[in-house]
């Protein structure tokens, strides 16, 4: 189980970027902002679909994917 799912954070099936609706949850990540992977506060976890994966990652900000689970 990711740390972030033990620390009660729940994986919404909307992207927190864009609002795109998920039909599955792989198509979801958890990112955590700040980067570190070991901060699980709720104000630092947020759901983002795979297209605005590729943006996060175009605009080098600091977020990190959390631990990953088969769905």
């Amino acid at each position: 189980m990711p740390r972030w799912q033990q620390n009660g954070f729940k994986k919404s099936t909307t992207c927190d970027r864009c609002g795109f609706n998920a039909v599955s949850g792989a198509q979801i990540l958890v990112y955590h902002i700040d980067g570190n992977l070991n901060n699980n506060n709720l104000a630092n976890l947020r759901c983002v679909c795979l297209n605005c994966t590729v943006e996060v990652n175009r605009l080098d900000l600091p977020w990190k994917v959390g631990d990953l689970i088969e769905d």
